[in-house]
């Protein structure tokens, strides 16, 4: 239905100088309460990697998290989804427009026009207008969808009609302001739907954040198993060395007995065989020491000399707990901390966004439209624009538009049906995860308790087999003992302290597992 214009009776000014403030305080005030509801602006504190020296396992996180490329990436995307929101919210945003147009206007006129311009016997023949116009005005989208636009426009023309008719070359202005309302019934009509973009961009941003905590975990976990394999490596490399010492100390009494002829030379072959095999096994765990600390290094984006000593891990390999976690524990705790948990739940709250407004646009598109304004003209611009003047010729005009596809709206259809699939896909990426969740805790919380029984038993094992070495050590001080067998025994040794200290370093992985699994794992360097 197009809208019909009246005049309204001059007892209507209140009511219109009522509607005309209050729709310009709305263009006003609207960006003022969009800016209030901006986050306050993140602020980050980054900490400089680190290439060499002696690191603790918090220095190496916090370089990490500043250092790491993926963790930067995340960053990134983050500050991509913020500008997303504040793009949503620029809908919001008033709109100044303004325009100025000169014109000349020179054609003939039918004998008709000539008739109803310039009357009965004058046969003129052309018409000619030059005229100046101008506008102004600001519109805005408010919150319930409607649209609000102020407008103010000034012509001012000339005719040489009125030229001939006033003898003069006075123009005459027309003034019009005034406010038109575009209001959405039913289609587009509500907050819910008029915000749903910018409610989805805020969702985005917050799923985003919750995103880059999770890859942030992922890499500070990663970061905490090089560490521990590195402190693993400088601990083979001790107990290779202290072989290899103990191997010359065994290669000088060997030489000494078989020039004293207390033992024949085949001993001394014995000895220099294994004072080499330990002299080949301190340069293997030399060289996966090297590996280790350059994987931690990558890990931190930084490169440096390969030399030994250039970057270690100060902190030493944790103790094993004295009581170990249980998993109902572990999984009500992860269901509560799980950053992609957290981010998977958003995608659900930000695709029941979307469906809501899917469903609102299979609606037909019904509008209600209403505009109030007020004319003036006069030879005097001041004149043609005063407001005392022009309310005494005020118009105003109201009606509804429909717009209805004929072709059953398949558009918005197709739209709904993605929306429910994308709902139902976010619901089973949860629970899906969830299970995984629930399996990742339980494993995590199977792996620390058996490698805490495993850890027992080879601390049993090393402490015996030390026992026995220092015994055969003594013996071959008081000159009883074989070498062999001090050879034997150091070798158990050893290799008992290394299993050892294996385990100790699984159980210490297991730990760190556990916390990641948990959602627990940032939260352990905090400052």
């Amino acid at each position: 239905m197009a809208p019909i214009a009246r005049q309204p009776a001059p007892g209507h000014r209140s009511k219109a100088l009522l509607l005309t403030a209050c729709s310009l305080a709305l263009l006003v005030a609207w960006p003022c309460a969009v800016r209030a509801d901006e986050p306050a602006a993140k602020a980050t504190t980054e900490t400089p990697a680190v290439a060499s020296g002696d690191l603790s396992l918090r220095q190496v996180v916090l370089a990490v998290r500043s250092g790491s490329r993926a963790i930067q990436a995340k960053r990134l995307d983050r500050d991509i989804a913020g500008a997303a929101v504040d793009r949503a919210r620029g809908v919001f945003e008033p709109t100044f427009s303004a325009s100025t147009t000169l014109s000349h206007e020179r054609q003939r006129s039918t004998p008709e026009e000539d008739l109803s311009r310039y009357g009965v016997g004058n046969q003129v023949g052309l018409y000619e207008r030059d005229s100046r116009d101008f506008s102004a005005g600001i519109s805005a989208l408010v919150s319930t969808g409607a649209k609000l636009e102020a407008k103010a426009t000034l012509s001012e023309f000339l005719t040489n009609i009125t030229r001939n008719l006033r003898q003069n070359g006075l123009y005459d202005h027309r003034a019009f302001y005034g406010v038109t309302l575009t209001q959405p019934l039913a289609r587009d009509s509500g907050s819910e739907v008029t915000t749903a973009k910018l409610r989805m961009a805020e969702l985005d941003d917050a799923a985003a954040a919750q995103s880059s905590l999770d890859t942030e975990s992922s890499v500070v976990a990663e970061a905490c198993m090089a560490y521990l394999d590195l402190a693993l490596a400088q601990e083979r490399m001790g107990i290779a060395l202290e072989r290899v010492r103990m191997g010359e100390q065994v290669l000088a009494e060997a030489k000494s007995r078989v020039r004293q002829g207390r033992a024949p030379e085949s001993e001394l072959w014995d000895v220099e065989n294994a004072l080499a095999r330990y002299h080949a096994a301190h340069s293997e765990a030399e060289q996966q020491r090297l590996e280790r600390m350059n994987r931690l290094r990558t890990l931190l984006n930084v490169s440096g000399p390969a030399q030994a000593g250039a970057l270690r891990a100060a902190d030493a390999l944790p103790p094993t707990r004295t009581e170990l976690p249980t998993a109902t524990r572990g999984i009500q705790t992860a269901i509560e901390n799980r950053t992609d948990l957290k981010g998977k739940k958003l995608a659900l709250e930000r695709e029941t966004v979307q469906l809501s407004f899917a469903r609102n646009q299979l609606l037909p598109r019904v509008d209600l439209v209403a505009s109030l304004g007020f004319n003036g003209l006069d030879t005097s611009r001041l004149r043609a624009l005063d407001p005392d003047r022009n309310f005494h010729y005020p118009s105003y005009s109201i009606g509804v538009q429909v717009s209805i596809p004929l072709g059953g709206n398949q558009q918005a259809k197709a739209d709904l049906r993605s929306a429910l699939a994308r709902r139902q896909d976010a619901e089973q990426s949860i629970q899906a995860l969830e299970v995984a969740i629930a399996n990742d805790v339980e494993t995590s919380v199977g792996l620390i308790a058996s490698a805490a029984r495993r850890f027992e038993l080879t601390s049993d094992v090393a402490r015996r087999e030390q026992r026995q070495l220092d015994l055969d050590r003594r013996r071959m001080g008081e000159g009883r003992g074989s070498l062999r067998e001090v050879l034997v025994s150091q070798e158990r040794a050893s290799s008992a302290k290394l299993q050892m200290l294996d385990q100790q370093t699984q159980y210490a992985k297991a730990d760190v597992l556990l916390d990641a699994a948990q959602g627990t794992l940032l939260g352990r360097f905090q400052p």
